[in-house]
This record gives structure tokens, C-alpha cells and sequence, in this order.
């Protein structure tokens, strides 16, 4: 039998979801979520149900995606997609997306392509997420991949050419389309900017080939979301505050958790995705780079320029940054009564123990500017 060079990483097979279904269905936590989001069918039914899934996909389709429809129904006005236009369904692509909420920025995805007939994307998710049982098998059968972020450098680095070389394999061999943040960690100001480690491990599988070539191989496609009411904006922002001046920000042993319930579950207005295009005809391959990292980043600026372009601005986002510049530039762009409820939000948001509310207030308010001002830089 041929190892599996991946098995460390990879999501479950089919294979392996009886046993992954049997230690959720013993877990009292993922039971009461079944209980919470599928209400209509009574557990003993629902298990008997789940039992017999006999492919990821199926779990996918049934469940997952079940839940998921039933996050959108609970916290979000209305969500729309556009730029689809662009996605040819007979290929496969990398899509690069900013990272705002650690769970629902994929997964809206996910569920998009399901209602459209397409297969899941795979999903890149940081392995200090995964710190339970229950956890790992969730994301594993959401057909999620994991992405090393810990250890030695030398273990970084051999976990960093694994994970390439299996987008890699994926976007080139199985046809599957992928999805991963073009960071490490949501973004806490709302400035969505690509690292350039991002972009360096995706060509780590294939150094004897030129950055340019490795990039064209894999499909790039920016894909941005916006939230009208920004997951989590006040754990960010309290976040920001605490790690001025170079300050190390230590979270709280449940911290992620809580993120990741709180972006679940709280208000999120409207939220848009947008398709951006494939970044391989912007490559202008003649430009004259002195290294890899110049070409590197180049190539991130490629992807951010889609990004903010493609940023849906809300009128919160225009509010916020008329209220930093004391300004009424944007007072076309939003009403007086959409103005009392984003202020009546952010003074609650800024209210929270031992923080100054200044600077809470501040550090809101460019979360929701940023985006604006990005734009306007890069229409500039």
C-alpha cells in the first residue's frame, strides 16, 4: 500500500468518516449544536441519519451545509455574491481571500458552491485552532487542510513545503479548487494586506521553477468579503489597544473559541463576496525585479489591489471614516438614521472592562474606515 504523503494534513476520506461521525455524535457539545441548528428533527432520528452518510460529501451537503444556512438565517440581513461570471466550473483555482471572521468566510463559500452544484473548496484552517478532538474532526470532515504555525524553524519549514506541495497537487492533479487567507489570522484593522509568507509557501514545493511560473500554475483568484457589521469588532479592537506600542498580546486559553462563537452568532448586517479575476494575465513578467522577495511582493499587490477594488463598502464604512476626518465627504453616501444606529453601535462596542473607551472608539472606527481609505488610495 502506498503512504499517504499528506495524512498529517489532509482532511478525512471517506473511509475515515464512520469513525470521525461516532466521536462527534459521543460529544454533548456537537450534539446540543445539532439540536440548536437542525431543531425540526428529533436526535434520534438525526443521528440515524448521520449514520448512514456514507461520503464526506454527503456530510457536506446534509449537515454542514444545513448548519451553515441556518447561521446565515440567524445573524445576517441578506447576503449576495457577484464576479461568478469569471469562475470557469471545469477548473480548478486558489482563492486568496481577505480573513475577517475565522469560521464564516469560507464557509459562505462552501455553501454557495454546494447550492450551485459545484464540489467544496478545501480550506486551509491554523492548526492552533484545532485544539481538541472535536474540533479536528469537524474541520476535517468540512474538508479543511491544516496549516502548521508552530514549532522550529526547521519544522516550519518542512511543514510549509507539505502544505505547498499539496495545493500544488490539488490544483493541478485533483482538480480541486481551494480556499486560504491571504494571512496568517484574521485581519485586526481592516486593512486587508497579503503577507508575503503567504505567497513564499506557495512556491516552496517548487523552487527550481520561477516565481511567476509556480503563481500561473495555481490559479489565483482574489476573493474578498465584507461584512456591513464586522465580526468580532470588538474583540479586535480591544486587541489592537492591548498590543500598542509593540506590546505582546496574549489570548485567554478560550479565547479562538469565543471567536469563533461570537462571529457565528452575532449580527452581521449584510455581508457580499465578490469573485475577483485571475491574477496570471496581470503579470507583467518584463518588469525588472532585483529578487524573488521584490517579485513576491509584486505579486501581493496584485491580489490587493482586486481586494480593495473589490471591498463592498457599506455605509458604515463611509460613517466611520467622516467621523475620523471630521468630515461630510461621504454624507451622500448614508443617511442620518443609518448614522444614529452605526454611533449607537460603536459606543456600545467600546464600552468594555479596563480599556480605555477612547481608544477602544478609535481603534472601531478605523476598523470600519480602513476599507475606504484603501480603496481611495488604490483608485488614486
Amino acid at each position: 500500500m502506498t503512504k499517504d504523503p499528506f495524512v498529517q494534513i489532509r482532511p478525512y476520506n471517506d473511509a475515515e468518516l464512520p469513525y470521525a461521525i461516532n466521536r462527534m455524535l459521543a460529544n454533548e457539545g456537537f450534539v446540543s449544536c445539532l439540536v440548536n441548528f437542525m431543531p425540526d428533527i428529533p436526535l434520534p432520528t438525526l443521528s440515524r441519519k448521520i449514520r448512514k452518510y456514507k461520503t464526506i460529501f454527503e456530510f457536506q451537503k446534509e449537515i454542514f451545509s444545513s448548519i451553515c444556512q441556518t447561521f446565515i438565517e440567524r445573524s445576517i440581513d441578506e447576503l449576495t455574491i457577484s464576479g461568478f461570471e469569471n469562475i470557469d466550473p471545469n477548473k480548478s483555482y486558489l482563492y486568496v481571500a481577505n480573513h475577517r471572521d475565522i469560521i464564516l468566510d469560507s464557509a459562505l463559500l462552501q455553501v454557495y458552491r454546494l447550492k450551485n452544484g459545484l464540489k467544496p473548496c478545501l480550506s486551509g484552517i491554523g492548526d492552533n485552532l484545532l485544539s481538541s478532538q472535536i474540533l479536528t474532526d469537524v474541520a476535517k470532515v468540512c474538508n479543511m487542510f491544516t496549516i502548521v504555525r508552530s514549532g522550529n524553524a526547521r519544522t516550519m519549514v518542512a511543514s510549509s513545503r507539505l502544505v505547498s506541495e499539496y495545493i500544488h497537487y490539488n490544483i493541478t492533479q485533483n482538480l480541486n479548487s481551494i480556499w486560504i487567507a491571504q494571512r496568517n489570522g484574521r485581519t485586526k484593522d481592516g486593512l486587508d494586506k497579503t503577507q508575503q509568507s503567504v505567497l513564499k509557501m506557495f512556491c516552496s514545493f517548487n523552487r527550481e521553477k520561477g516565481i511567476y511560473e509556480c503563481i500561473k500554475t495555481l490559479n489565483i483568484i482574489p476573493l474578498t468579503i465584507s461584512y456591513e457589521f464586522e465580526p468580532c469588532d470588538q474583540m479586535k479592537a480591544r486587541e489592537m489597544v492591548l498590543t500598542e506600542g509593540n506590546k505582546k498580546y496574549v489570548k485567554a486559553p478560550d479565547e479562538d473559541f469565543k471567536s469563533i462563537t461570537t462571529g457565528i452568532f452575532s449580527d452581521k448586517g449584510r455581508v457580499h463576496i465578490q469573485f475577483g479575476k485571475t491574477i496570471n494575465d496581470e503579470i507583467d513578467t518584463q518588469l525588472n525585479f532585483a529578487c524573488d522577495n521584490e517579485r513576491i511582493q509584486y505579486v501581493c499587490s496584485l491580489i490587493d489591489k482586486q481586494i480593495y477594488l473589490n471591498y463592498k463598502l457599506w455605509q458604515n464604512n463611509y460613517i466611520a471614516y467622516d467621523i475620523l476626518n471630521n468630515s461630510t465627504e461621504f454624507a451622500d453616501k448614508y443617511t442620518d438614521e443609518a448614522k444614529k444606529i452605526f454611533v449607537r453601535h460603536i459606543r456600545k462596542q467600546a464600552n468594555t472592562e479596563r480599556i480605555s473607551y477612547a481608544k477602544m472608539k478609535q481603534q472601531l472606527l478605523n476598523i470600519y474606515a480602513n476599507p475606504v481609505k484603501m480603496a481611495m488610495a488604490t483608485k488614486s
